[in-house]
């Protein structure tokens, strides 16, 4: 088969499906394959959450007091994408909307108990998912791609 991708020892070949020669390309494919395993994970688990429903979760958890237009801002959705996902957060009683003190027009969105449970088990999945992915690179691989990572991401903000 022929090889699309070599450096080293790693070779990534036609089979794998990694149809790209630039390194956004190439992320994109790793992410959507973590992605695709992380969604494998959580229904091995019975984690009855969809990943974007983690990852809206792991904001709430982080960001005291938010609102649905500031939630949207953060994951650079429209609302009523967001919307969706906290309304089927909201189903499973993940999440609440209570009113806003300072101002009763706005619903403030907050983790209930049991989301914060399923949360916890959702990251426990992750961070096995993290810790497995990281065992396949030595961690001095491992550092200098999180600091290329970082470098990367804020030379693209800043544009």
């Amino acid at each position: 088969m022929p090889i699309l991708y070599s450096k080293g020892n790693i070779s990534m070949n036609l089979h794998q499906k990694l149809y790209c020669e630039t390194t956004g390309c190439r992320m994109a494919y790793v992410v959507k394959e973590i992605i695709r395993s992380l969604k494998k994970r959580f229904v091995e688990e019975d984690i009855d959450l969809t990943v974007e429903q983690f990852f809206i979760l792991n904001i709430l958890d982080n960001e005291d007091g938010l609102i649905l237009q500031e939630l949207a801002e953060i994951v650079d959705r429209d609302k009523s994408a967001v919307l969706r996902h906290i309304d089927g957060l909201e189903e499973n009683h993940f999440v609440t909307r209570v009113q806003d003190e300072s101002d009763k027009r706005q619903k403030i969105l907050l983790i209930t108990k049991p989301g914060m449970k399923t949360l916890e088990k959702a990251r426990a999945v992750d961070q096995q998912l993290d810790k497995e992915i990281n065992a396949e690179v030595e961690n001095i691989e491992t550092k200098e791609f999180e600091d290329a990572l970082a470098k990367m991401y804020q030379f693209l903000s800043n544009q």
